[in-house]
């Protein structure tokens, strides 16, 4: 929910949020020089940052305690899960967050919210259901999450004990779906979500807002200026696919019980230069998050098959696989059976037929290990020069096929 801070409290915010971060960081470069530190002597490292740095003082110290907690927590992820070495914070990050414990929390009142005494009674704003929720069920907050953006607005996320009730009507239905550039979406039942190409269609604004930007002078208040409306019409474009994104996943939730896609390496595709761009637009890692967590939300299945399963390239009407497919085959014909093969449409029957194969065989959710990378060609073999500068050699079939946009 957004937050709508008055000019002290967001001064205060700020300052929040850069004592933080120095926590953070001093500690993180506490932790590196002295990796055998345990959690409490990261902890007593604070007291003396504190007398190192008395503005230190002026900022509530569960929320400074709470930076160090996050950072154990991020190196026990690293050591245990396998997940990212944390890094130093920036205050040129794009967003800029700190956590207030259960401690460091008043009360909340209608639509109106108190965390610490420089923090009461500050106006937010959200659905009339999630405030009757909140204001409900506030004796069960955890942690609430203060961020700031690159905007300069404010939001919180509030971690509260319980779930809300989701309810959706479960379908008999089951649908294939195979991602793409030219069109978003492509179903197995012929239903097809275009691209909006929301970036793409605002690119002559984009470009006159850095340009305006370029010009100003370095750490002069009109630069700043300029950096804040470049920084909201980006956030209006990001704002804007979510929105999409969300439609899009409604729509095969509420009309399918098992929504069968393919296993993508988008980060793998992403090295291809020439296609880089347009697969960022589609956000289509933000495509399957979204997908998986409202399935488990409703009740709803969804099942990955091997990113190596020849999709675009096999006739679903005889099942013979055309290892001669370009990059331009919009459509091409079957050379067994006659069928003219309409290469999206016939990537998601594919992808509908082997997850339902995977559904017999009581393999749900798992990578067939009937296809693998040398049986096929990949996207390697087919550019030529062109190369995907992954040793990965994932099947890129459709979601790379699509150049024309």
């Amino acid at each position: 929910m957004r937050i709508y801070p008055n000019e002290q409290q967001s001064t205060f915010i700020k300052q929040q949020l850069g004592c933080c971060r120095l926590v953070y960081n001093y500690s993180l470069d506490y932790k590196k020089s002295c990796p055998k530190a345990s959690q409490t002597d990261v902890v007593n490292n604070l007291l003396s940052l504190k007398q190192q740095f008395p503005f230190l003082k002026d900022v509530h110290s569960k929320v400074l305690q709470q930076s160090v907690r996050d950072l154990n927590t991020a190196y026990t992820n690293f050591f245990k899960h396998k997940q990212g070495y944390p890094n130093f914070k920036s205050k040129h990050d794009n967003k800029q967050s700190c956590r207030f414990p259960i401690d460091a929390f008043i009360g909340i009142n209608g639509n109106r919210i108190s965390l610490v005494k420089a923090l009461k009674d500050i106006l937010f704003k959200c659905s009339v259901r999630d405030e009757k929720y909140i204001n409900k069920n506030q004796d069960k907050v955890r942690y609430i999450t203060l961020t700031r953006t690159c905007s300069d607005k404010y939001y919180l996320s509030i971690l509260i004990d319980g779930d809300l009730a989701r309810t959706m009507k479960p379908s008999d239905n089951t649908v294939g779906i195979d991602l793409g550039i030219k069109d978003f979406v492509i179903t197995s039942t012929g239903e097809v979500f275009s691209n909006m190409h929301y970036k793409k269609n605002d690119i002559d604004k984009l470009k006159r807002l850095q340009r305006s930007l370029s010009r100003k002078v370095v750490g002069s208040k009109n630069r700043n200026k300029a950096r804040i409306r470049l920084a909201r019409a980006y956030e209006k474009i990001s704002n804007r696919k979510e929105w999409y994104i969300h439609n899009v996943v409604n729509r095969l939730l509420d009309e399918n019980q098992i929504i069968v896609m393919e296993d993508l390496n988008v980060k793998g595709m992403q090295r291809n230069h020439n296609l880089a761009e347009a697969i960022s637009e589609m956000n289509w890692g933000e495509f399957r998050r979204i997908l998986e967590y409202k399935a488990s939300w409703y009740g709803k299945e969804v099942i990955l098959i091997n990113r190596y399963y020849p999709s675009s390239k096999r006739c679903n009407h005889c099942g013979y696989i055309n290892r001669d497919l370009k990059l331009s085959d919009r459509e091409w014909i079957c050379p067994q059976c006659g069928e003219v093969i309409e290469r999206d449409y016939n990537a998601s029957c594919n992808i509908l037929e082997e997850g339902i194969r995977m559904l017999e065989e009581g393999i749900i959710g798992l990578s067939s290990p009937k296809y693998k990378p040398v049986d096929h060609p990949t996207m390697d073999d087919q550019l030529g020069n062109k190369v995907l500068k992954s040793s990965d050699g994932e099947k890129q079939e459709k979601k790379e096929f699509h150049i024309f946009l």
